[in-house]
């Protein structure tokens, strides 16, 4: 079954998820933040790379889930505001 290669990582500031290609499954926003929370998914390593591939805001709780959008150099969480996330992958 494909979602056994699945990896999540947890966090709530700037976060390198993975360094190299990758296919973002699902994002959790576990717990809402302040107003203009938001998590920017970027196609590479660091806080610089473009493109933003999509944002997901953190104001209220939310699942996210069936994306399967893929990540050519990397997927690199750019963290604004104070809610915490989780990032299904593979």
């Amino acid at each position: 079954m494909v979602e056994l290669n699945h990896n999540v990582v947890s966090f709530n500031a700037d976060t390198l998820i993975k360094g190299s290609h990758g296919v973002v499954v699902a994002v959790f926003c576990s717990k809402k933040g302040s107003s203009g929370a938001k998590c920017e998914l970027r196609n590479g390593v660091n806080a610089s790379a473009t493109p933003i591939e999509f944002t997901v805001f953190g104001e209220i709780e939310g699942n996210y889930q069936n994306i399967h959008r893929r990540f050519e150099s990397g997927i690199f969480a750019d963290i604004t505001g104070s809610a915490e996330w989780t990032v299904v992958f593979k």
